[in-house]
C-alpha cells in the first residue's frame, strides 16, 4: 500500500454489500466503545441527504488539510449504481474545499476495465484490481477489504494470520474439521424444518460481524434465513419468540470471553444458553479469547468454510446469486 494514505484521519468508503460489510465489521469490532480512536471511517453504502450534509459539515469544519482524507470506492462490477452515486457526491463535496487535488487522495478498487475503473483511469486516480472472480461476500481477505483496514491502521497481518490458522483447522476431511461438523449439524436440523440461522452476539461491537454473516448465508444458500440478535438487549424483546415460539431456529452464540467476563452480560449469556439447552433448542457457542484482528479473522474464515460445506450438503452453488444480479441489472437500467 502506498504510504501516502496512512496519514488519512477521515476515511470515506463508498461501497455496498460484499464491497464493504467485511471491512465495516472488522473496523466496528475493533473500535466501537474505545476512546481516542485516531481515525474515523464513514461507510457510505447509499447515503441520504442528511448523511451528505454531515460529510459537508465535517469537511468544512473538522478536516484541516488534504492529507487528512482518503476517499475509497469499492465495487467488483464497477457499475453498482448506489456506489457510483455515493462516490460522485462524496467526491464533489470534498472537491468543493480541496479542488481537483482530491484525485490524489482517492483510491478505486474494482475489476479492471469496469466503468468505475475506466473513470478512475481517466481522472488519473490510483487503482487496485479486484482479485480474480471472488464474489463480494467471500472477499474479506482480499485487497477489497485489507486495503481499507490497512489505511485505517488495523493489523492486517494478524487478520490474515487468523484466517490461516482457521484454514488449517478446517483442512481435515472428517468431522474433526470444525466447519464440516457445524455444517452437518445445521443441515441435520434443517431437514427437521429448522430453517432459520440466528447469529446471536453478546458484544455490541460484533453486531456488524453478525450482519456480514447474514449476507454470507443469504446470498450463498438462498434457503436458510439468517437473522442477527444482540444480547442481552434482544433477550428483553425477542426471547419469548425464541424460547416459546416455533422450534425452527438454529443459533450461533458469539461472544468475547474477556470483554464480558464478570458482568451482567456474562450472566445473561450463561442463563440464555442454559435455557436453550433445557428447551432442546439447537445451538453452538463460538467464544473468542478477546476481540482482536486475529480472532475476527479466524471467525470469518470459519463461517466462510462452514457455509461452503453447508452449500455442498444442500446441493446449491454458493458462488451464484441470480436474484441479486437481476436486481442490479434492473436498477442499472432504470
Amino acid at each position: 500500500m502506498d504510504n501516502k494514505f496512512q496519514s488519512a484521519r477521515f476515511i470515506f468508503v463508498t461501497g455496498i454489500g460484499g464491497a464493504d460489510l467485511a471491512s465495516k465489521a472488522v473496523w466496528n469490532a475493533m473500535t466501537m466503545h474505545k476512546p481516542n480512536v485516531a481515525k474515523r471511517i464513514f461507510f457510505l453504502e447509499s447515503p441520504d441527504n442528511r448523511e451528505y450534509e454531515e460529510i459537508r459539515e465535517i469537511t468544512n469544519n473538522k478536516i484541516n488539510g488534504l492529507e487528512e482524507i482518503a476517499l475509497i470506492a469499492v465495487s467488483k462490477s464497477g457499475k453498482t449504481r448506489e456506489t457510483l452515486e455515493s462516490f460522485r457526491k462524496t467526491f464533489n463535496i470534498l472537491s468543493e474545499k480541496f479542488g481537483e487535488l482530491v484525485t490524489k487522495r482517492t483510491l478505486v478498487i474494482s475489476t479492471e476495465d469496469s466503468p468505475l475503473w475506466d473513470l478512475a483511469e481517466e481522472k488519473n486516480i490510483d487503482r487496485r484490481a479486484w482479485e480474480g472472480m471472488i464474489g463480494g461476500r467471500f472477499s474479506a481477505f482480499t485487497v477489497a477489504h485489507t486495503t481499507v483496514l490497512e489505511i485505517a491502521g488495523l493489523d492486517v497481518e494478524a487478520f490474515k494470520k487468523g484466517q490461516k490458522i482457521m484454514d488449517e483447522k478446517c483442512s481435515f476431511e472428517d468431522l474433526d474439521n470444525p466447519a464440516k461438523h457445524l455444517a452437518q449439524n445445521i443441515f441435520e436440523y434443517y431437514k427437521k424444518d429448522f430453517d432459520i440461522l440466528n447469529f446471536f452476539t453478546f458484544n455490541t461491537e460484533l453486531e456488524d460481524l453478525g450482519k456480514w454473516c447474514r449476507q454470507l448465508v443469504a446470498e450463498s444458500l438462498a434457503s436458510i434465513t439468517p437473522t442477527v440478535s444482540v444480547g442481552p438487549a434482544d433477550l428483553h424483546s425477542m426471547l419469548e419468540l425464541y424460547l416459546g415460539g416455533p422450534k425452527n431456529r438454529f443459533t450461533i452464540f458469539i461472544k468475547s470471553a474477556r470483554e464480558i467476563q464478570n458482568n451482567i452480560n456474562n450472566t445473561a449469556y450463561d442463563e440464555v444458553t442454559r435455557s436453550y439447552r433445557e428447551e432442546g433448542l439447537p445451538f453452538i457457542k463460538y467464544e473468542m479469547e478477546e476481540i482482536n484482528e486475529q480472532e475476527i479473522g479466524s471467525f470469518m474464515e470459519f463461517m466462510i468454510k462452514t457455509i461452503i460445506e453447508l452449500a455442498n450438503l444442500l446441493e446449491v452453488d454458493p458462488y451464484d446469486q441470480p436474484a441479486v444480479d437481476n436486481y442490479k441489472k434492473s436498477l442499472h437500467n432504470s
